[in-house]
């Protein structure tokens, strides 16, 4: 099915609507009934309706009061605060860097249980939106800074597995914005921040929201503005473990030049260069944002609904300036006098110099994100039964331009060959017209579309002896489309210090499914659910989920779980472009690709090869086990709480493997030819006339697997004092008992739990908690919170250290209402301004995926309702 019929249809069925909700809005000013009013609740994790599902999954919501008392800037700050996610696989645009090394510029993603932001399904008002055009890494996710901070009521954190209910990707869970709606009046917020140091690191925000209702209508609309300045390592007093160096090479012999003047190693013969400095800890941005929810209660208990929401963001992300390595002529005009005495020692001064440094200018992309999304829909009864039908579309696109520091390769050889600049002194001796003359603005441009219909109808099928029977049965229609074109001159490495792949896929897919709730005897309830999904380019996909809920007592509810996931391959997997890159292996007997060695493999004991990697349209899903036990328990009134162990397998991961291409070259399964155009598209391998391996062609294969389990926990206590006022107090918390890693069929299992790990040295903490109090007395109100990640061990590159000690950090907020619409609220995040700890691994000298260096900051709002 093509995208423009889809289109159509999704168009037809939005009109559709429209004209039946048009056709019976017969009289605006007809008082509703409240009974026609009520809305049957439908929580995170079940799609059944009107039935008592209170505590049957294991469900946090978070309001947005609860985000504002805490002083979070952005949605992003939120969730890698979540204690479920404060692991690998969520990011956010604080501490990244920019290049290729680094998350898309201006993104964030969440991953629950450190399982991956593929793994990890995000939903609108429950409702799928468009991923990033942009994969991380080799991960699919959805962009939350693309979401409306001021326009959520709430966000649903459903941690089970949930592709039974939700399809693709709920693997490790579910995270749900609700957007604000049924809203009436109107509400002006303006607020501003910063830290306490001397550096500007302000943060700006206004936000307008309206509800403008009628007897049968209501429209909520949000718009919000922020804009944020950055924080460079320079501000902080940053602990680099590694700086890197430049030198120069004459006659043989290595050379630091004067610019660094004592600060050499090696006795001399290189400048100490620290490029960790010059990055970002926080990157700038400018966002307008904006949403719509529109509900219609029409004369025959149906009710017309629509959404729209608009998010625009632009910034900047930042990386140290690039380094690369050039031979001049000894006798060049530009080459420095005391570098001219050097090469002259030996009679000779035109002998040729090897320089390695670095560009004049730190690395900068420039991003411009834009993402909205549309839905129309219809509910309503019929007889007993309430069905509910909506059309959607959403699209992001992407735009990088690389306004500083990315270098042609050529550009840059033809200038210095002429004399026109000069590489020494870290190019800081030219003019700002030849250093523009060298940039490469490398445009990527990114585009990702998702449209879908949906319907499903709930009501009672039959009564048990102890009660009705409950079930909903629906189906989804849905297109996806992704494309991600960076230049030529990335893809061709001709820019120095960037380098990437174009990508381009589609597909269709459908699902039906079913949920029934089945009243075993009094108190125990039977959750089954089942879900077909069948997709265009892999095939199909059927998980069931079977849940039990036993109500012991009024207040104690004990519940279970099994179910199985997956994860469609995504489609930057499937479509990905050509990258090119150098791959080696051993030689030798017992050596498990002898084979493709001939004889100089055999003299030098290993060789080294080109490797290109591309899409694998062959992939299967991704699988997954998921089992969680726990209680939900009402000690008092005002003493709630929640215990769930968990447990994950997660089997056939998607990656990037070499050795799957080899082993197959091998066994004679890939062919094993003389030239790469032999190879007509395949993965396969290339040999020489010397028998020795010279080309490999591979890419994605589902090779991994990953299993993880832990026990959540919290508890909320509420006390009503006469004098002193309310008090809430709360205490919420992760224990991971285990994470385990293979990345191949043949790798080691890892086990990666409690320390840093691999190149981007990613955290995975055992204990991560949340704790405080809030207070609340006449026009006052206050609070205060912790956030406590435990001791880690030190990274994979470690060098004088062992532990990454724990971290803790409080919060606090005071609020006043100074009239009856007028509110002021001060937050400080980092209340005592806590260093994060020192980790020797990560070259900034601190853990960026669980720690942060943003220092103490404040945050003034003030709110007006009217």
């Amino acid at each position: 099915m093509k995208v423009s019929v889809f289109a159509c249809a999704i168009s037809g069925f939005a009109l559709s609507a429209l004209t039946i909700a048009m056709a019976h809005a017969a009289d605006d000013d007809k008082a509703i009934s409240a009974e026609s009013k009520l809305e049957k609740i439908q929580i995170t994790g079940s799609r059944l309706k009107g039935v008592d599902m209170e505590g049957a999954n294991p469900l946090q919501s978070f309001d947005q009061e609860e985000l504002v008392k805490r002083g979070y800037d952005t949605i992003a700050e939120f969730l890698k605060d979540l204690p479920q996610a404060a692991s690998a696989g969520t990011f956010t645009e604080t501490g990244g860097v920019g290049g290729a090394d680094g998350a898309p510029a201006g993104a964030a993603g969440v991953s629950l249980r450190g399982l991956g932001s593929s793994s990890t399904l995000v939903l609108v008002n429950g409702r799928r939106v468009a991923v990033d055009s942009f994969s991380n890494g080799s991960d699919s996710f959805v962009n939350v800074n693309a979401i409306p901070m001021a326009a959520i009521e709430r966000i649903d954190v459903l941690t089970d597995g949930a592709s039974s209910i939700y399809g693709s990707d709920a693997i490790a869970g579910v995270i749900n914005f609700i957007l604000r709606k049924d809203f009436v009046g109107h509400e002006l917020t303006a607020q501003y921040g910063n830290d306490t140091s001397d550096h500007d690191a302000s943060r700006t925000g206004l936000t307008y929201a309206g509800g403008f209702a009628t007897d049968n209508t209501n429209t909520t609309v949000v718009l919000d503005y922020a804009k944020r300045n950055a924080i460079f390592n320079s501000d902080r007093p940053i602990k680099v473990t590694y700086t890197s160096y430049t030198e120069m090479v004459i006659d043989g012999n290595y050379y630091a030049e004067d610019w660094c003047g004592d600060d050499t190693r090696w006795g001399g013969e290189a400048c100490n260069y620290d490029y960790v400095i010059q990055r970002a800890i926080q990157p700038d941005f400018e966002n307008l944002g904006a949403t719509l929810n529109h509900q219609w209660q029409l004369d025959n208990d149906m009710t017309f609904f629509a959404e729209a929401m608009y998010q625009q963001n632009t910034g900047h992300a930042y990386e140290a300036p690039a380094g690369y390595t050039v031979t001049v002529p000894g006798d060049a005009a530009y080459v420095p006098g005391y570098v001219r005495d050097i090469n002259a020692a030996d009679g000779d001064d035109s002998n040729s110099i090897r320089v390695r440094t670095r560009m004049p200018e730190r690395r900068i992309q420039e991003y411009d994100t834009e993402s909205y999304r549309v839905l129309a829909g219809l509910r309503g009864e019929w007889g007993d039964w309430g069905w509910e039908s909506a059309a959607s579309y959403g699209k992001s696109t992407n735009e990088v331009t690389h306004v500083a520091g990315y270098m042609n390769r050529d550009a840059l050889a033809d200038a210095i060959a002429s004399g026109s600049f000069n590489p020494f002194n870290l190019g800081m001796d030219n003019s700002e017209e030849a250093i523009a003359a060298l940039r490469d603005s490398a445009i990527r441009r990114g585009e990702s579309e998702v449209m879908s219909l949906d319907a499903n109808i709930s009501g009672e099928l039959f009564e048990m002896d102890a009660g009705l029977v409950s079930a909903v049965f629906g189906a989804e229609l849905r297109s996806e489309e992704i494309v991600d074109n960076p230049a030529a001159s990335a893809v061709n490495d001709d820019v120095i210090g960037l380098g990437a792949s174009d990508a381009a896929a589609d597909r269709t897919q459908y699902a039906l499914y079913g949920e029934i709730n089945l009243p075993l005897f009094e108190g125990l309830d039977l959750i089954t659910a089942l879900r077909y999904d069948h997709y265009s380019d892999f095939g199909g996909d059927i998980n069931p989920k079977v849940s039990l809920r036993y109500k012991a007592t009024d207040d104690l509810v004990l519940r279970a779980s099994w179910s199985t996931g997956f994860r469609a391959p995504s489609l930057s997997q499937l479509g990905a472009g050509t990258s090119l890159g150098s791959q080696y292996i051993n030689c030798g007997a017992g050596e498990p690709f002898n084979a493709l060695c001939g004889t100089n493999g055999a003299i030098d004991g290993e060789l080294e090869f080109d490797q290109e990697t591309i899409g694998n349209k062959g992939l299967d899903a991704e699988s997954s086990e998921a089992i969680n036990a726990g209680l939900s328990w009402n000690l008092t009134d005002n003493w709630q709480l929640t215990v769930d162990y968990w447990r994950y397998d997660h089997e056939d991961i998607v990656d990037i493997d070499a050795s799957t291409t080899l082993n197959a070259c091998v066994k004679g399964t890939a062919p094993v030819v003389g030239s790469v155009s032999e190879l007509k598209g395949e993965f396969g391998c290339v040999i020489d006339g010397n028998g020795d391996i010279s080309f490999l062609r591979t890419g994605y294969f589902n090779v991994g697997s990953q299993t993880t389990d832990g026990l959540d926990y919290r508890m909320t206590y509420r006390l009503e004092t006469a004098a002193a006022g309310e008090f809430s107090f709360y205490v919420s918390g992760t224990e991971t008992f285990s994470f385990e890693r293979q990345v191949t069929p043949d790798a080691d299992v890892e086990d990666l739990l409690g320390r840093l790990s691999g190149a981007n040295e990613i955290a995975r903490p055992e204990r991560v908690l949340d704790a405080g109090t809030d207070w609340s007395l006449g026009d006052w109100s206050a609070s205060l919170s912790a956030h406590y990640v435990s001791s880690m061990g030190d990274g994979d590159f470690r060098f004088d250290n062992e532990t990454v000690d724990s971290w803790l950090t409080f919060s606090a907020s005071v609020g006043v209402t100074l009239m009856e619409n007028h509110s002021l609220m001060l937050s400080v995040r980092n209340l005592t301004d806590e260093e994060p700890p020192y980790a020797s691994s990560p070259t900034n000298g601190y853990a960026s995926s669980a720690h942060d260096w943003l220092g103490q900051r404040w945050n003034l709002r003030y709110s007006l309702r009217f």
